[in-house]
């Protein structure tokens, strides 16, 4: 288990560095090895790492494409990393981590690098040359992801104490849904238990760029229908 958290600013503005580091801090327990942080231009990236694959400080995140353009942060696991590896030839890795595989898949392929992968996964990368910002979840939710925005900015993270302890959101019980949590323990998603604090849905990923937020769906859950049961019965 790792934990990820960003800010984004719809002006061309660094994100307070504090802000940044009291969401990592309030995370920490999610990876007790390292923590890492990145910042540019409407962007700030954090990272908390439990040293999983390649235990080396070469997995250390964020990880940074060669040329500096891309940076991703990631928390979860692909399984079949060795494989898309081998799609990727042209590609100068320098780590034994999924992590750059991923890098590398997005800049081969882009969003559509989410087809490619079999595993679990909560996942940012920022590529400072298109100023843009893809986030995107596992197709079952496995990994979790909660965001928060505004007009200004928009913030997210692997738990929702680290969008409060941002200072850029002040939490304020969702009455709307409350009932929900009654009756099931638990607010039904994209909702949660915050106003104005929601969960990217499983299958789905956020693309922002020139402060446009697109949140679309690359998989749905009838998918899996559809392999468990490839033919109609009917029923005598």
């Amino acid at each position: 288990m790792c934990g990820i958290a960003g800010i984004y600013l719809s002006t061309a503005t660094e994100p307070n560095s504090a802000s940044l580091q009291k969401m990592n801090n309030s995370i920490a327990h999610r990876g007790p090895d390292a923590e890492g942080y990145y910042s540019g231009p409407h962007i700030g990236l954090a990272h908390r790492r439990l040293s999983i694959i390649d235990l080396s400080d070469a997995g250390t995140q964020p990880m940074h494409s060669g040329d500096n353009r891309y940076h991703i942060i990631f928390n979860g696991e692909i399984y079949n990393f060795e494989e898309v590896k081998s799609k990727l030839p042209s590609y100068p890795f320098k780590t034994k981590t999924d992590t750059e595989v991923i890098l590398a898949a997005y800049i081969a392929w882009g969003k559509d690098c989410v087809h490619h992968f079999n595993g679990m996964f909560a996942l940012a990368i920022w590529d400072s040359t298109e100023q843009s910002l893809f986030i995107v979840r596992d197709r079952l939710g496995v990994k979790p992801l909660y965001y928060h925005r505004n007009g200004e900015h928009f913030i997210f993270a692997s738990e929702t104490r680290a969008l409060i302890a941002s200072g850029m959101y002040k939490p304020v019980i969702n009455k709307t849904h409350l009932h929900e949590y009654f009756l099931y323990q638990t607010v039904h998603a994209p909702n949660t238990l915050l106003q104005e604090v929601m969960m990217l849905m499983p299958g789905h990923y956020i693309f922002i760029k020139n402060g446009d937020i697109k949140i679309e769906a690359y998989w749905k859950t009838e998918k899996i229908f559809r392999i468990l049961l490839p033919h109609k019965h009917t029923m005598k």
